[in-house]
């Protein structure tokens, strides 16, 4: 089993100004090293931190079959699910749909949603796949939308892995006390954590 990444945001969840702004910074000198570097790998840190996704992006899920029980798609707010394909016994790819024949969805909404899942509508079993190696492979888009959408918790603590980066230049020494700024976004970025111990997928 596996979970890729197949289309990544399109924007941050903060822009640039916003980061020269938390960081007062009143010139451009560093412009492309905030918007190039600093930026992404703290979105992409927090994403991790939390296990979500934040601006609308893209992703797929190969399983092995499908299971027992509920499949859980990782890296919620879950927008929509574009497809679920499966290889049948014969060897045949086929579409599994969302209807009283097929699966059912449960999509949790607001800003901590948890992951949502598919599962057999009632009185149906899950397709027969053959037993290969991603024999299911769910695609879905997931986010919360535009920067705009994204709770501001979340962008805070982005900012504040900025401000860390930024005054963090070099590794910090073995047994030293983390900086105010990343202990303060753990703490904005804790609320929507989005852990579930049965996923491994990221």
């Amino acid at each position: 089993m596996a979970l890729s990444l197949t289309s990544p945001p399109a924007t941050e969840p903060i822009a640039l100004a916003d980061a020269k702004a938390h960081l007062q910074i009143d010139h451009a000198a560093e412009d492309d090293y905030l918007e190039d570097f600093l930026i992404p790998a703290a979105r992409r840190y927090a994403e991790t931190l939390t296990h979500r996704s934040f601006i609308t992006q893209t992703w797929v899920l190969r399983l092995n079959g499908f299971g027992g029980g509920p499949i859980y798609l990782p890296r919620p707010p879950l927008v929509s699910i574009t497809s679920v394909a499966y290889t049948d016994t014969a060897g045949t790819s086929q579409t599994w749909t969302a209807d009283a024949d097929g699966y059912t969805l449960e999509s949790p909404t607001g800003e901590h949603a948890l992951h949502a899942s598919i599962r057999p509508s009632y009185g149906v079993s899950a397709p027969s796949t053959r037993d290969v190696v991603d024999s299911v492979v769910i695609t879905y888009v997931a986010g919360y939308g535009a920067a705009s959408a994204v709770p501001v918790g979340i962008k805070h603590g982005v900012l504040m892995l900025v401000e860390d980066l930024y005054r963090q230049r070099g590794s910090q020494i073995v047994g030293t006390i983390s900086s105010a700024a990343a202990l303060a976004a753990t703490a904005l970025l804790a609320p929507f954590l989005a852990h579930r111990y049965d996923l491994r997928f990221d």
